[in-house]
């Protein structure tokens, strides 16, 4: 048995969801089943330095990597001043109840203020990839700190 596409008339095994051709969603019925799909689109390149992410960060060096995403210290063209960006990995950033939590922390970190603990700025969206402003600290970071003199009292 088969299914026509309300969209383009052609002809689909029952067992699929989409037109074979077309794309559009199929139903039994005839009419479209009610699906809704967000795309993302992950950045096209890597930041490397002197590429400009969002139309205002200069990327200077990649700082480091984790299993959030990487972070890189930039200019910011707009202010004129150096900072550090997080870059969410795409499978993080997909995730609503993430980026929620996310905006959440951001919200609570920007009420710190301790030496010891770098100032978050924004948190935003650039052709579907989040990404986080904050304060660019010079120096180690703490994973190479801890090599370096063993561990923290």
């Amino acid at each position: 048995m088969t299914t026509e596409c309300p969209k383009c008339q052609a002809k689909n095994p029952d067992s699929q969801s989409f037109c074979g051709e077309c794309g559009a969603p199929l139903s039994l019925s005839g009419t479209p089943k009610n699906t809704q799909t967000q795309t993302f689109d992950p950045p096209k390149k890597e930041l490397t330095t002197g590429s400009v992410f969002a139309n205002r960060y200069q990327i200077i060096e990649e700082l480091g990597r984790g299993g959030m995403g990487r972070v890189y210290k930039a200019f910011d063209t707009e202010i004129n001043e150096k900072l550090a960006i997080k870059l969410l990995k795409p499978e993080i950033a997909s995730d609503s109840k993430t980026i929620s939590r996310f905006r959440n922390e951001l919200r609570l970190a920007r009420g710190i203020r301790h030496k010891n603990v770098c100032q978050m700025y924004d948190i935003s969206k650039e052709k579907g990839s989040y990404y986080i402003t904050m304060e660019y600290v010079r120096g180690e970071d703490l994973k190479h700190l801890i090599r370096k003199i063993g561990g923290l009292s």
